[in-house]
């Protein structure tokens, strides 16, 4: 943008407009305006015309149009029956969004299959965990399927409990012993375990939802060899208020002792079969035996079958905080069983398949005027454990609301600056299979046009908005927030936002990066697209949890975010208004809205968080360049504040030319932290500086790859230790380039 002696390009921009400008008035002041002279003045004002600034009625006429009626009509339709990924309801589903996006009046729509392979539970043989006493009589068989507590409840086709992926297995526990309690699977769990003298190695584990991604608990059991996993969600977690009848499902939004929650295992991120391409039908596939699923049975159960379960267990007694809900429970570590049950065996079958199916896309797209070949895009995934209606129908009720809106616009004559992406995608739940394929495949056009990817899978999960996203969206959000009606008391979304976090003795809310669980994981972690992700979660600080009690089970109906959780559906529409506006705002703004300072003093904290805690020490006793990546974060620090400084001066008079050129030059400064071959031992995960932790998938991270290498490093020796070194001093170097490679793109345009 700028040269390398300090003067303004952008001042060679201002000139090259004034003569513009001067010459056309001269020539009107001795010639008669002629049609070509008038659509060149046309062309040039609409080529710098910042859409977004000057339209500030079609801004108020988006917060006008979502319509809480539409959302509510939406969610029921798309929550009516379970939709699986790759039935015949979540086809039909494809198909009626597809059909809406058309008669909103959008520039293409289409779906967009891809051969995938998904895993499904065998409802002709129940997933079951049954206890046997001495005389192998069955004592206990625990259920596959919610008890029906509302009128809407009951659907013949409802998906019966299971966890994707998992292994179909069958294991029986020896006479009064094999069953271990680890807490919440977390790595720290196991480590206390192992403190305390206990070895799951042999032995079934039983692990309480929450904290990390399912899929994490699974594995870290795998890999200290346990023999299979049951996962429970514990009343502590999901009934706070008591698990009496009055004071759960259907009378309230708490989880009765039947839900059993669903949900993927697999800790790798798109089709299985074709890892870093698109699953397309000539794509080469791996055999099944070649794919790193997981290989012990895991099966998810409800808290009125797991007190069965723990009330037999014996061993030695928990840490405090390791004691849950469920009253008169002592929470036993096991794996010995108590005395009067010292012969009783525990059985844990699976039944699960694997199968090859087509998951379709939803894309829908509106034309840009001026620059066509540039994306904004809203994504939602469609695809749900059973009725979803909070995961993710309260999103894609919001997906099509925001497109009806776009579609009364265009219908008005108005068009984007750019071009407007609106996708609903298959296969979320498996592993977030739809975005990732399709995101694979169009991966170069992505980074070379994308502006800006939104996700908004769950709206109405509570009313608190939880956002997250890339640093560079961190400004725009504060700003949009300001400008949405708040959902609950406030007078905006900022408000009620800022309100939260000041009762958590924040002084303004809370901007985090993002973690994974979503479709923006492939836009962010493996392309290196700008991306944010909004929801709304339970109040924590009334209720003491973020993910609503539900979740992935038989009772996340309609009937329950009608009456409980969004009752009104004022939350849903602030999801569908925040989402509108920033749709309008990357697509209209002239200059896009990036907020490079604050993707500068997130690299910086982050870095220092790393060197917390004698890490830094550690880092350099290992390689004695770790100052030269410390010395590259300053570095990049200052690009940005000049860059921003001399935009700043410039902003109001680029020509067109530089305009595209300095919007191209933002676009790219994410990409350069992607690394081609992933994080160590992560290929798919490619974002150096902000990805989610090696342990828990939902969770974010600062300089990821620091924090995987450095874990346990105390407990290598010998061989093991040096080759650990080696690849430390590696990744140092690596990001350390990487930032100065961030710097440079900052630079003028003339200097390579």
């Amino acid at each position: 943008m700028f040269d390398k002696n300090g003067g303004l390009l952008g001042a060679i921009a201002c000139a090259s407009v004034g003569l513009l400008i001067g010459g056309l008035i001269g020539h009107f002041g001795t010639t008669s305006v002629t049609e070509e002279d008038r659509e060149r003045i046309t062309t040039y004002q609409k080529l710098i015309e910042d859409k977004w600034a000057s339209e500030t009625d079609v801004t108020q006429m988006i917060l006008d149009l979502i319509s809480t009626t539409n959302l509510r009509n939406n969610l029921k339709e798309l929550s009516r029956k379970p939709h699986l990924a790759g039935t015949a309801r979540d086809d039909e589903l494809a198909m009626l969004i597809h059909q809406r996006f058309m008669e909103a009046g959008f520039d293409t729509a289409e779906l967009v299959p891809y051969e995938v392979l998904l895993s499904y539970p065998n409802h002709t043989n129940p997933n079951l965990i049954t206890i046997m006493d001495s005389s192998q009589k069955v004592v206990f068989t625990s259920k596959f399927k919610e008890e029906a507590l509302h009128e809407d409840d009951e659907d013949p086709e409802f998906v019966h409990a299971f966890n994707g992926y998992s292994a179909a297995g069958d294991v029986t526990t020896q006479p009064g012993v094999g069953v271990i309690y680890v807490n919440y699977g977390r790595v720290e769990d196991f480590e206390k375990l192992e403190e305390l003298g206990i070895d799951v190695a042999g032995h079934v584990v039983m692990a309480r939802y929450g904290k990390i991604f399912r899929g994490n608990k699974l594995l870290h059991a795998e890999q200290r060899n346990a023999s299979g996993v049951i996962l429970f969600s514990d009343p502590k977690d999901v009934a706070l208020n008591g698990t009496d009848p009055k004071d759960v499902y259907p009378n309230s939004f708490w989880l009765p002792g039947s839900g059993m929650q669903r949900g993927g295992t697999y800790t790798i991120k798109g089709d299985p079969l074709t890892p870093g391409w698109p699953s397309t039908k000539h794509a080469y596939r791996l055999d099944e035996s070649e794919v790193p699923l997981p290989k012990i049975p895991c099966q998810p159960i409800g808290y009125d079958d797991a007190r069965v379960i723990m009330e037999k267990m014996g061993g030695k007694v928990p840490p405090a905080d390791w004691v849950g809900g469920m009253k008169g429970i002592k929470y036993n570590l096991g794996p010995e069983m108590l005395n009067e049950y010292k012969d009783y065996t525990l059985r844990l079958q699976t039944n699960n398949f694997l199968r090859s199916v087509n998951s379709y896309n939803v894309i829908g797209t509106i034309k840009g005027s001026t620059e066509p070949d540039r994306y904004v895009l809203i994504g939602n995934h469609r695809d749900a454990w059973g009725y979803g209606a909070v995961d993710p129908s309260s999103g894609t009720a919001q997906l099509l609301e925001t497109g009806r809106v776009f579609g009364q616009l265009l219908k008005k004559g108005w068009r984007p600056r750019r071009t407007l992406v609106f996708c609903s995608w298959g296969a979320e739940e498996y592993g977030l299979i739809g975005s990732t394929e399709w995101v694979e495949e169009h991966l170069e056009k992505l980074q070379e046009r994308a502006v800006l990817y939104l996700n908004t899978d769950s709206c109405a999960a509570g009313s608190i908005l939880t956002p997250s996203s890339s640093p560079l969206i961190w400004d725009p959000l504060v700003k949009l927030t300001k400008m949405v009606p708040g959902v609950r008391e406030g007078k905006t979304l900022y408000d009620e936002w800022e309100a939260y976090h000041l009762a958590r003795n924040r002084s303004s809310p809370e901007l985090k990066t993002l973690g994974s669980g979503s479709d923006h994981a492939p836009f962010a972690f493996y392309g290196g697209i700008p991306s944010l992700n909004v929801v709304f979660r339970m109040d924590s600080n009334k209720h003491g949890i973020y993910t609503h009690p539900t979740y992935h089970t038989g009772f996340e109906t309609f009937y329950l975010v009608d009456t409980f959780v969004d009752p009104g559906f004022k939350i849903m529409q602030g999801c569908g208004r925040l989402a509108a506006l920033f749709l309008k705002y990357f697509a209209d703004s002239a200059l896009i809205p990036y907020s490079l300072q604050q993707m500068s003093t997130v690299i910086e904290e982050s870095l220092n968080k790393v060197k917390d805690k004698g890490k830094g020490a550690t880092l350099l006793e290992i390689y004695d360049k770790f100052p030269l990546l410390e010395e590259s974060a300053h570095n990049f620090t200052a690009a940005t504040a000049i860059f921003a400084q001399k935009l700043d001066s410039v902003k109001d008079t680029l020509d067109p030319v530089m305009l595209r050129a300095i919007n191209d030059q933002m676009m790219k400064l994410e990409q350069v932290f992607i690394m081609p071959t992933g994080l160590p031992g992560r290929p798919t995960i490619r974002h150096a500086i902000f990805a989610p932790s090696q342990f828990d998938n939902y969770a974010a991270a600062g300089f990821p790859g620091i924090s995987d290498l450095l874990y346990r490093i105390d407990d290598l020796q010998g061989e093991e230790l040096s080759k650990r070194h080696k690849e430390i001093r590696r990744h140092i170097s690596d990001l350390t380039i990487l930032l100065q490679k961030a710097s440079g793109l900052l630079e003028d345009f003339n200097i390579i």
